[in-house]
This record gives C-alpha cells, structure tokens and sequence, in this order.
C-alpha cells in the first residue's frame, strides 16, 4: 500500500485527461443543484461554482437554454462513463464541502446523485485548494 502524503490524500484518483466537452454541462448543472439543495446558497459555493465554470469556459451557464432543460436524471444519464461520474462526485464534493453549514438535506441529496450515477464514493483531498484544484483537472483542458 502507498504511503499517504501530507493531506492524507493517497487515494485520491487523478484524471489522465481533462473530461471530454460534452460532460461539463450535467456536471455544472449538478452543482449548481447541490448549492441550492438546503434552499440557502452560500457565498464561498457561489465562488466556487463561478471559478470552475469560467475554467470550463461556461461562465453564465445557468442562462443558457440546456440548463433550463436540464434534470437531475437527465444530468445523470449523460455521464456514462467513470471518468465523468467521478468528476460530477469531485466537484459536488467540492461545493458541499464550501459549505460551512452544511445540512443534512445537502449530504442526502449527494448520496441520492452517487447512486443515480451508480458510482462508487470517491476519494478527494482533505486540503479545499487541493480539492479545488482536482476539480479544475476533470474540467479544464
């Protein structure tokens, strides 16, 4: 077994490629629901949601007309690969985790993604600008 590093993130998996355009969107979508899942959106998920989707070149993504079409099962469907649905988990980890209020609706509503993605719990760094920076590896080329 490895040796874990400073963060105790050794089983942190690192994308080899940033995820393929098509997998940005559900991603995005499904954090923007994790934000406003407890119906109070907090300033550091704003924040956070803001720098991956400029990093992904989707900044106003939440006007476009997919968003407004989007659902969490339709999200969900179109990752259907492993790569994509442990980004998706990454980043919605990483908006949950800005959370310093966090309740329990926000952790039942990520469980109930993870299993309407059929993926396994995913490993992310303990450190948020480590997580953060995981993250933009799924989303930016």
């Amino acid at each position: 077994m490895d040796n874990p590093d400073a963060n105790g993130d050794s089983q942190v998996i690192q994308p080899k490629r940033a995820l393929p355009k098509k997998y940005l969107e559900p991603i995005l979508y499904l954090a923007d629901r994790m934000s406003s899942v407890d119906k109070e959106v907090a300033i550091k998920e704003v924040s956070i949601i803001v720098t991956l989707a400029e990093a992904a070149n989707k900044k106003n993504f939440q006007t476009e007309r997919w968003f407004k079409e989007f659902t969490q099962e339709k999200a969900c469907a179109m990752l259907d690969i492993d790569a994509a649905k442990r980004g998706a988990l990454v980043v919605m980890s990483l908006v949950l985790k800005a959370d310093k209020n966090r309740l329990p609706s926000e952790h039942e509503y990520f469980t109930k993604i993870r299993k309407l993605l059929g993926a396994e719990a995913v490993a992310v760094p303990i450190d948020m600008e480590s997580h953060k920076q995981l993250a933009l590896l799924y989303l930016t080329q």
